[in-house]
């Protein structure tokens, strides 16, 4: 986008601050705002019919956060965003996003060019929970994305792995004693 595109598209954004550990989204409402997280740390997650929390991916600056499907859909989400660090969201209505996207030809470009890396991340993140084990997913993330250590909690990276707190715990303890 030139300046003139971005200034008009940037214009069309509120700052929302969320709270750590306060929610843009719980799952049963429709989600009818891009959210853009410019500072901070979110959690995407699913509640399995157990009462327990499935973290689907966090969000760290320069991504897009919500419940896509509801976006998308009109339809109530299943996805709840919960923040874990004070944030910065930029909102834009989807009316407001779709009316621009004809004014900014380009607009709709540049958001596929952001929701693609996610897209991405999602893909390779199921093929990793359905053909690694639990270890291999605890190296992979602690290989390529170490910086989620420092930013969230050990309880919530346990249930990104889809393993239970004590056994990330264990875990730690064999790999720590290996090396």
């Amino acid at each position: 986008m030139d300046e003139t595109e971005l200034d008009l598209f940037i214009s069309h954004f509120s700052i929302k601050n969320i709270s750590k550990k306060e929610y843009y989204l719980k799952a049963g409402q429709i989600c009818n705002c891009k959210a853009y997280l410019n500072k901070g740390c979110i959690r995407n997650f699913v509640v399995d019919e157990k009462g327990h929390e499935r973290i689907l991916f966090f969000a760290f600056e320069d991504w897009w956060v919500g419940d896509f499907e509801s976006y998308y859909s009109g339809n109530p989400g299943t996805n709840y965003v919960q923040a874990l660090e004070d944030c910065e969201l930029f909102i834009v209505p989807k009316e407001v996003f779709e009316k621009l996207s004809k004014q900014i030809p380009k607009l709709n470009q540049w958001s596929t060019i952001k929701i693609v890396p996610a897209a991405s991340a999602s893909k390779k993140r199921l093929e990793e929970l359905k053909t690694h084990t639990p270890e291999e997913r605890y190296r992979t993330l602690l290989e390529k994305q170490p910086f989620i250590f420092q930013r969230v909690p050990l309880q919530y990276i346990a249930a990104y792995l889809n393993i239970e707190p004590q056994s990330l715990s264990r875990m730690r303890n064999r790999l720590s004693k290996k090396s």
